[in-house]
This record gives C-alpha cells, structure tokens and sequence, in this order.
C-alpha cells in the first residue's frame, strides 16, 4: 500500500502557491551586519536593512522549506563572515600602570578613577602585566609592617642610645608584586573568540593587543561582552578610567541631574 500510495502522490499535478515572508530584527538585538533589504531582493522583494518583506513564487509547496532554509543559511553565513571584533567593542584608548611606580603611586590611581584593575606596560607600550584591586592591597598591607617594623627599629635604637638604622625605601615597585604572563587578545579576534578565552582563563578582563605584538591598544571586560549581547539593557559604563562616548553618558549624567535635589547635606 506505501508503494502505491508513493506512485499516486508522484503522478498527482504541483500546485503552484506563493509564499509570503517577513523579516524583521528585534528590537536591542545586535545583528548590524544582517541586511534583510538586500536578503530579499532575490524574491523581488525589499525594504529596511532591519525589516523588509517578499512574496516568493513556488512550483509547489514542498519548496517551502527549501526557501526557508536557504535564508536561514544566508543569514548564518552572514552573520559569521562578519562578526563584531574585538576592536569593535574594545574600551580604548586605556589607562595603565607603569612597572617602576609604587604602591601609593598605583593606589591613587584606582582611587582617582574608580577602576578595577590596569594593564602593565614598559616604555615602549607593550604589556608586561596586570595588576588589580587585590594586587594593591596586599602590597599595601605590606608596606603598613615595614612601616610598623621601622618604627619599632627607631624606638628601640632610641631606648638603647644607639645610632639609628639605615633608612631604606619601603616602598616597592609595581614590576615586584603585579601579575605577570598575563593573557591578552589580538585587536582581530571575534567576539565569541574572546569570549572562549574569557571563561577558560576565569578572569573579569584582558588586555587588547596589536595584531601580532604586544602594544596596548585597549581593554576588553565581562561587562561589555555582557553589553554586545544586550543581556541587560539598561547596562550603562560609566566608568572615568576609560574612555566612553557622550552619547554613552548621557543617561547617567541627566538622572544624577535630577536625583541631586534629594541629596542630604550634611549639617
């Protein structure tokens, strides 16, 4: 019966049928490099980049699905081809650390504006390390007992009417407690690339390089891979120690305008 059923359906005439389709990008996706304008124009149709329409002409509805998946594929291809990189999203130009400053001298850096963490770079630009909150503090914390210790040194040689010791430097350079073989990413790589290298790596952020040297050249973080994929919309960096867009900043600038006739001055 499958036999002959197959051998009728095989005899029975195409029905010609139209097929209407319509695209349209939503709203906060990301998908600048899909233009559904030009998608559309094999069926004679068109319209917006972000939302256009065509109606395609079948031999039989069967090819419906042939259509569909062809533009599906295309939208894929697209969208591969033509990924944002990392220059695309990247913070730049970026602040960062110098291997001979000290610990105050970084402190007051993070404190200044308001960041996490600082690529390392020598004299020529090229980066050597990284060093975040969690570096300063501990280096920090060192200096405090060296400081405590000297102190002690010179009461006691005091007490003892003896000549006071040798004042060395307390102070350490960042080159002695930064991190260093830090990881970074090439300008070129796309964002799923560096975002691989950001969950394998367990880190918050990595410095961008030149393609094919080590020259700073920005900083990418979870937060703007957080951004490219729109998980939150109303996520705004705000943040003094790189550089952002006006338009950025906006936002944030006219709601602290209109929040500040509720802050308590202190009496």
């Amino acid at each position: 019966w499958e036999a002959m059923r197959d051998e009728i359906e095989g005899k029975l005439p195409s029905t010609p049928s139209t097929m209407t389709i319509i695209g349209r990008v939503k709203a906060g996706v990301n998908v600048r490099n899909v233009n559904l304008n030009t998608l559309f124009q094999q069926f004679n149709g068109g319209g917006h980049p972000k939302a256009a329409s065509a109606t395609a002409k079948l031999d039989d509805e069967s090819e419906a699905k042939e259509v569909l998946q062809g533009l599906v594929d295309e939208l894929i291809d697209a969208s591969l081809e033509q990924q944002l990189t990392v220059g695309d999203f990247m913070q730049s130009p970026v602040l960062s650390a110098k291997p001979t400053m000290t610990e105050k001298q970084v402190e007051d850096l993070f404190i200044r504006y308001d960041v996490r963490a600082l690529p390392v770079v020598d004299d020529n630009n090229e980066v050597i390390g990284l060093v975040s909150y969690k570096e300063v503090s501990a280096a920090k914390m060192r200096l405090i007992n060296k400081q405590e210790k000297r102190i002690r040194q010179i009461e006691k040689a005091a007490e003892q009417g003896k000549e006071l010791p040798e004042g060395r430097p307390l102070e350490s350079t960042l080159k002695g407690w930064m991190k260093q073989h830090v990881q970074t990413v090439e300008a070129s790589l796309t964002m799923a690339e560096v975002e691989h290298v950001l969950l394998e790596t367990d880190v918050g952020c990595i410095p961008v390089v030149v393609d094919n040297t080590k020259q700073l050249i920005g900083m990418v973080t979870r937060t703007d891979l957080l951004r490219q994929h729109r998980y939150y919309s109303s996520l705004h960096y705000h943040n003094k120690g790189f550089s952002d867009s006006i338009a950025a900043r906006k936002p944030i600038i006219e709601l602290r305008k209109k929040l500040k006739k509720f802050d308590i001055e202190n009496e």
